[in-house]
């Protein structure tokens, strides 16, 4: 679908697992987690992430 999982993680508490994803857009991820989803055994939650660029660039631009 266009994103390349990066990392996986097996972790412990309110999540089984974490992946690190990678994608060329938010909508590819959307449609990735939308596509997964929709298998009815698995429910996810996206986070964007930024870099300390982009970080750095939102903080000089307020």
């Amino acid at each position: 679908m266009g994103a390349e999982v990066k990392v996986f993680y097996s972790v412990m508490g309110r999540y089984d697992t974490v992946f690190i994803v990678e994608a060329p857009d938010d909508e590819t991820v959307a449609k990735a987690a939308l596509k997964v989803g929709s298998l009815g055994n698995v429910r996810t939650e996206t986070l964007r992430a930024f870099t300390e660029d982009e970080y750095r660039n939102m903080i000089a631009a307020i």
